[in-house]
This record gives C-alpha cells, sequence and structure tokens, in this order.
C-alpha cells in the first residue's frame, strides 16, 4: 500500500522574516484506504483527509477524537465535480448537442439529495465552475433544482417520446433515449446508481459504465464516451479556456465534450486579456450567464475539506484560504517535548 515519499528540506537561506519551524515536511504516498487510516491511527502520519462518511464515523471514534483536532471547511478554491455531456461523437453531433437536451438532464439530476444522502452534507451545489464567493461569480444566477416536469417538457420539445409504450423515451426515428456514464471509482458508483433511478423517471436509460483510471482517461482523451463524471479544480480566480473554449476541442485539448459557443469564445478571451479586475469581473459574469444557460456540464457540488490533524501540531488556524496547515506567515509547529522526528 505504500508507493514511496516525497520529502521537503528547510530551505537555511530562505530570504523571508519568518523562518519555517519545521526542519522537513513529509508526503507518504499510500495507495491503499484502510491501510492510510491505520497509518494515522499508529501514529505514522500526522494528517488524515477522510470521505463524508468515514468523517461522520470517526468523529464517534474515540481513539481518533483523543489524538485528533478535526475540520471541516469550505476553502475559496474548492473543486467542482459535474457531468459532461458529450456533443459530438465520431464526427457527428449527439443528441447532448442539443441544448433543451442538456437542460433537461440537469433538471433530472438532483443535486440537492444526492449532496444529502450520498455526501452527508459536507458538500455545497456547483452552479457553475466559478466558485460562489469568487468575484466571478453571478449572485442573481439559480439553480437548476430537481423538477421533473419541466425535464419532460424539454425532452419532448427536442422530440423525445415514449413512441412504443415501453417507459423509454425515442427520438422520432425511433431511437431509445439510452446512454452509457463513464466513471472511474466506487465513491461515484453509489451517485450513479441514484441517478440512474432518477433518469428512468423521465424515460431516460442511463447505462453505468465503471472505468479503470488509465482505461477512463484513454476513453477521455479520445472524446469517445456519451456521458463522463469527474472535477475539477479550483481557484481565487478559474481560468476556463481549456475546459470550454472551443479551440480546446482539438486533439490534446481539456474540451473533451466539443462543446463550441463563439460568444463564449469571445468572453473568454476578452476576459484573459483584461489586466482591470473592474472590467474583468464583469465579463467572466457573462460567461458564467451563457455556462449556466448552456449546460455543458451538469454541474453538481464542492465538497468540504474533512480533515483529522494530530493534536502534537499547534497554532491550528482558519484563514481565508482555509486551514493554515504548512503556510506562512501563520506557522503551525510541534512543542518540543512532542517532538518525534527531529533528527
Amino acid at each position: 500500500p505504500d508507493a514511496g515519499s516525497v520529502e521537503l528540506v528547510r530551505n537555511e537561506r530562505y530570504w523571508g522574516d519568518v523562518q519555517p519551524s519545521f526542519n522537513r515536511v513529509l508526503w507518504k504516498i499510500i495507495q491503499n484506504d484502510s491501510a492510510r487510516l491505520t497509518t494515522y491511527r499508529n501514529g505514522e502520519i500526522d494528517a488524515y483527509g477522510a470521505r463524508p462518511k468515514e468523517y461522520a464515523d470517526l468523529k464517534n471514534d474515540p481513539q481518533i477524537m483523543a489524538k485528533s483536532s478535526h475540520f471541516e471547511y469550505m476553502p475559496p478554491v474548492a473543486g467542482y465535480s459535474y457531468i459532461g455531456w458529450n456533443q459530438e461523437r465520431g464526427g457527428k453531433p449527439t443528441r447532448f448537442a442539443d441544448k433543451r437536451v442538456r437542460q433537461a438532464m440537469s433538471y433530472l439530476t438532483d443535486v440537492q439529495r444526492i449532496i444529502k444522502d450520498i455526501q452527508l452534507g459536507y458538500a455545497e451545489p456547483a452552479l457553475s465552475p466559478f466558485n460562489n464567493a469568487s468575484k466571478q461569480h453571478d449572485p442573481s444566477l439559480q439553480p437548476y433544482l430537481f423538477n421533473l416536469e419541466k425535464a419532460q417538457a424539454l425532452l419532448k420539445e427536442a422530440g423525445y417520446e415514449d413512441r412504443n409504450k415501453d417507459g423509454v423515451l425515442e427520438d422520432k426515428d425511433g431511437k431509445a433515449f439510452e446512454f452509457k456514464l463513464t466513471y472511474s471509482n466506487e465513491d461515484t458508483k453509489r451517485m450513479v446508481l441514484l441517478l440512474k433511478d432518477l433518469y428512468a423517471r423521465a424515460g431516460v436509460k442511463l447505462e453505468p459504465f465503471p472505468q479503470e483510471w488509465p482505461v477512463m482517461l484513454e476513453y477521455l482523451n479520445k472524446k469517445d464516451f456519451d456521458a463522463i463524471t469527474l472535477g475539477w479544480t479550483s481557484g481565487i480566480e478559474t481560468d476556463i479556456f481549456q475546459m470550454f473554449h472551443s479551440s480546446q476541442t482539438k486533439t490534446d485539448g481539456d474540451n473533451t465534450i466539443n462543446y463550441k459557443n463563439p460568444e463564449l469564445d469571445k468572453l473568454i478571451d476578452q476576459a484573459r486579456a483584461t489586466v482591470e479586475e473592474a472590467k474583468r469581473m464583469p465579463l467572466w459574469q457573462q460567461a458564467e450567464r451563457i455556462m449556466v444557460e448552456d449546460q455543458p456540464y451538469t454541474f453538481l457540488f464542492r465538497k468540504q475539506v474533512l480533515s483529522f490533524v494530530d493534536k502534537r501540531i499547534q497554532n491550528l488556524q482558519m484563514t481565508k484560504l482555509g486551514l493554515n496547515r504548512g503556510s506562512l506567515p501563520v506557522e503551525n509547529y510541534v512543542p518540543a517535548a512532542m517532538q518525534k522526528y527531529n533528527q
């Protein structure tokens, strides 16, 4: 389970006024989840990031709580999860090239229920690539809440009806509305099974398509999928060029869903070339409004950071960027009497 480590050593020639309090920082790469938790229990590592159910369970674990401080927070750089709808495959438009279909799929995706039942409340809805706390975000925008009736109306408008009364929608040529949703890990499986049930209510047939990450990456790079669920990281200000600009639909670009909107391209180009924040942010907000309308992704949620840190680590504080672990000038430290790695 242990795949090695990365070690950083304090730079004695660092020019800043505040010197780091640690001589070394060591990251251990542990691929197996149960081994990672055991390593933390045994005191071999000093911090542990948990998944929602695990976090809720560990808060009731006397051994863990006796040795740990615990934190749950939403950093302003929290990334987001999404479902990407591939709009072109094999040189031909797919059913997801129709904006009405993508909007319908977003109305069928009950994000609030996903957050409540699967993320156990440790997440918030993602409306767009921009964090809700960012100046790029237009606070007047409304999310796509679960609405079966709106979804059904949009799908009917797009030409989908249950023509043979088998419970599955068909297009005007009689082709059933069925697709594969590609995903790569067990954590996502529960969500995909929930979505399968939700979509079936509108006559849309989802086939879960689990893949190991290397295989999934191959599908992604070749743009050879119907729909895919993944996530992106975010920043204080997020540049969306690589994900949504039409130039990035080419080979090796990250616009893997083949989404193209000339108006959005223009706004992205303008925003990236505008230095003055007061002029740049309205451009990003216009871009956000287009993405919320177009729904190239169904934006799902942003997860909270859920972590346990050994109580030996002192002066842990929340900052505007989140927990100050390993950041200057608000530095954390281990009192001399509690140090065990000092060499």
